[in-house]
């Protein structure tokens, strides 16, 4: 019994202390989170703001449509899509406006949309912001 008493007690001596681990923390780079210090993030806001720009020239761009509908350049009842890239400016102006697909082929149906992108007005923004906006056209 004196011989288990020692070996418990040796034991709690040796190993009773938890030692400091020395494993490196799990990799935390697979899904790294960009921060940017300098204040140049575009406040979700923005972005939304920039989108309902955009949404609010719908009738403007149909119109487009409808007007080359008039002028015999597309058959009635021609319906489609226009989408557009489109790069905002910090100064609240299209730095870039670029049709990157469209079901509508006629050229001055494209031309007249992509005026009427160009001449939306955004937010001023920190940095420039690339985007995206399909428009539903249609001419009955």
């Amino acid at each position: 019994m004196v011989k288990r008493l020692a070996l418990v007690t040796a034991l709690v001596a040796c190993g009773g202390h938890k030692k400091a681990d020395t494993t490196p923390p799990p990799d935390t780079d697979d899904h790294p989170v960009h921060v940017d210090n300098g204040g140049n993030m575009i406040p979700p806001e923005k972005m939304d703001e920039v989108t309902q720009d955009l949404k609010r020239r719908n009738n403007l761009v149909s119109r487009c449509l409808a007007t080359a509908m008039e002028a015999g350049e597309v058959k009635r009842g021609t319906h489609g899509h226009i989408a557009f890239e489109i790069t905002v400016g910090t100064d609240g102006h299209a730095s870039s406006v670029k049709v990157i697909k469209s079901d509508i082929e006629a050229k001055t149906v494209l031309e007249c949309a992509t005026k009427h992108v160009q001449e939306t007005g955004f937010p001023e923004l920190p940095k420039p912001y690339e985007t995206s906006y399909t428009y539903a056209v249609e001419a009955n």
